[in-house]
């Protein structure tokens, strides 16, 4: 008879993840370390600079090779060889989506994602905003410069209630209307890049034979994967959206999962979830999404490009949603 009971509950009767507790720990860590840098620009009036993605902005707009670009390469490297790891492992966007999750649930809550494929290009187009774009629209081709340190560390971000909000909205509401790791799958520009490259990479979560397709892999992936259907179509799974954060791995009561090296996805389709949306409902998220980042896009100077694209796909939900609601009137 076949026991694929979870080895360790939570006093809410869920499985206790022994991976989430060791990832909640390198994420606080993480944050750690961010304030560590903030208090040394503080106290000695110069630091490295910022090591966020953005930062890679100014390579394309100016020609500077910052700190903060020359961390995004090596994180598009080792995403390379080992997947999406750092989303799961390093990301504050993702710890904060986490955290989100975790209170949701605590109070009976249970996120549910939403499945679009129009929102699902929404990472790209920022992408190409982002990094693409300045390419084209700068008047002309800058010297490239190194600038590994700043003095002016905060120029290049939001006012701190500013980030606060952008925090609120793409962490909590985000959430809660669009599911778990709502952000990274219809708004994180990085992740875009981050997803593409991890097609080629030959780290994934794997099976061996010991798999009975109980389910409870992707009862408890807060990645929204379908990891039982993709381990026992491909032996792996390809869905790039996975972070890697090894729920799955360490849930998994027969041991029958792991993270290891071997082909990569390159050429496979992750296995989709959830009824389809019908196409006049994608145009009418796009439509919406579009016509709100349009128009809060740098609103009296403090929107920020993040904040705009978080509440672009949440006020599309919420569109969409109206819709539904005078539709069905009588």
């Amino acid at each position: 008879m076949s026991n694929c009971a979870p080895k360790d509950l939570t006093t809410e009767g869920r499985p206790r993840s022994k991976a989430a507790r060791l990832r909640a720990i390198v994420l606080v860590v993480v944050h750690l370390l961010i304030a560590v840098h903030i208090a040394h620009w503080m106290s000695a009036e110069r630091t490295l600079s910022p090591l966020e993605p953005s930062e890679a902005m100014e390579f394309t707009k100016r020609g500077v090779i910052n700190a903060g670009l020359v961390f995004f390469a090596l994180l598009t490297l080792s995403t390379l060889f080992l997947g999406r790891f750092f989303c799961g492992w390093g990301c504050h966007v993702v710890a904060l989506q986490d955290l989100c999750r975790w209170m949701l649930l605590k109070v009976g809550i249970q996120p549910r994602p939403l499945r679009s494929r129009a929102l699902a290009v929404v990472p790209f187009l920022a992408f190409g905003y982002m990094f693409l774009l300045p390419l084209w629209t700068r008047p002309s081709t800058p010297q490239t410069s190194v600038e590994l340190t700043t003095a002016e560390f905060w120029a290049t971000f939001p006012p701190w209630w500013g980030a606060l909000i952008t925090f609120f909205v793409c962490g909590f509401v985000v959430v809660y209307l669009l599911g778990a790791k709502g952000f990274c799958t219809y708004g994180c520009p990085y992740g875009a890049l981050f997803g593409a490259v991890d097609k080629l990479s030959p780290g994934r979560i794997r099976v061996t034979d010991a798999c009975e397709g109980c389910g409870l892999c992707t009862a408890n992936c807060s990645s929204n994967v379908d990891v039982k259907r993709e381990v026992a179509t491909f032996g792996m799974v390809v869905d790039s959206g996975c972070m890697k954060c090894l729920d799955c791995v360490s849930l998994c009561p027969k041991e029958a999962l792991y993270f290891g090296f071997g082909k990569p996805a390159l050429a496979k389709r992750a296995v989709a979830r959830g009824k389809r949306l019908s196409w006049g409902r994608e145009v009418l998220l796009s439509l919406s999404c579009l016509a709100i980042f349009v128009t809060v896009r740098g609103l009296y100077g403090v929107v920020p490009f993040l904040l705009a694209l978080g509440l672009g796909c949440a006020g599309a939900f919420l569109a969409a949603a109206l819709f539904d609601l005078v539709r069905s009137r009588p």
